[in-house]
């Protein structure tokens, strides 16, 4: 559904661009989640190969 059907095109555009901004902001904070998860992941695989050799 189109935003402008409900609101006037001027608070519509605000409307949008306050929701690209969230939608960014949110997409960042997940990408970092994932490079942090990933390398949580790799310092636990490393951490018990090294225990295992032991």
């Amino acid at each position: 559904m189109k935003i402008t059907r409900i609101l006037p095109k001027f608070l519509a555009k605000t409307y949008q661009e306050e929701d690209l901004r969230r939608a960014e902001t949110q997409l960042q904070y997940y990408q970092t989640m994932v490079r942090v998860l990933k390398e949580r992941c790799a310092e636990g695989r490393d951490e018990l190969k090294r225990l295992k050799q032991k």
